[in-house]
């Protein structure tokens, strides 16, 4: 317990940090840089909107993430409850939420190419080093799409109980899995180039 209230000290007394999860189920602490980079940027406007929406928790500091961390993407489901409970309502037509599936998924999967996009950009760029910062956004961005998935993967099973029309939403989430497999290609590039070339701390 002594080292819990500890670790919230030096983080508080650290100035402005955030906490995100690398690789599933790491914590990561980074510092913020006054200079974003275009792939922070592009990472944290990812993620936010997929919490305004719904389809990911918010994020709740150290407690959200030991939450999540030990009771895995039963917590998150629980917590996403608001998006979900629409695709129980039996008064929704299926075939409106179906399609309603299917753009949300579009979305994340547009969001995400827009991110990983911005990744590449980092990869492609040899005259600048790669920031433990850009790393780090980057996979809290894929841990998100991650998560975001099982969302739609729970509300797909809700419409199967209603319906059996589900191809829009299968396709839907199909083509997001695609995305979600090349931002980790990408992240584990971006991570083995900060490694290899001692990328800069911020």
């Amino acid at each position: 317990m002594r080292s819990v209230v500890f670790c919230a000290a030096v983080l508080i007394l650290s100035g402005c940090a955030t906490v995100s999860m690398v690789s599933g189920e790491a914590m990561v602490e980074t510092g913020l840089d006054a200079n974003q980079t275009a792939l922070r940027t592009a990472s944290d406007e990812f993620c936010d909107k997929l919490e305004d929406n719904g389809w990911v928790t918010a994020s709740t500091g150290l407690a959200g993430l030991a939450s999540i961390l030990m009771n895995g993407s039963k917590a998150a489901a629980v917590e996403t409850g608001d998006y979900l409970n629409q695709f129980e309502d039996e008064t929704h037509s299926p075939d409106t939420l179906v399609v309603q599936l299917a753009q949300d998924a579009e979305q994340v999967r547009i969001g995400l190419i827009a991110v990983t996009g911005e990744a590449q950009t980092v990869l492609a760029n040899t005259d600048t080093q790669t920031q433990r910062g850009d790393v780090t956004s980057f996979e809290r961005a894929l841990v998100r799409a991650q998560r975001a998935r099982r969302t739609f993967a729970s509300a797909r099973d809700l419409l199967a109980e209603r319906t059996d029309a589900l191809d829009p939403a299968d396709i839907a989430i199909a083509r997001l899995d695609a995305e979600i497999d090349a931002a980790r290609h990408a992240a584990d590039d971006l991570a083995a180039r900060y490694a290899s070339l001692g990328g800069s701390a911020v």
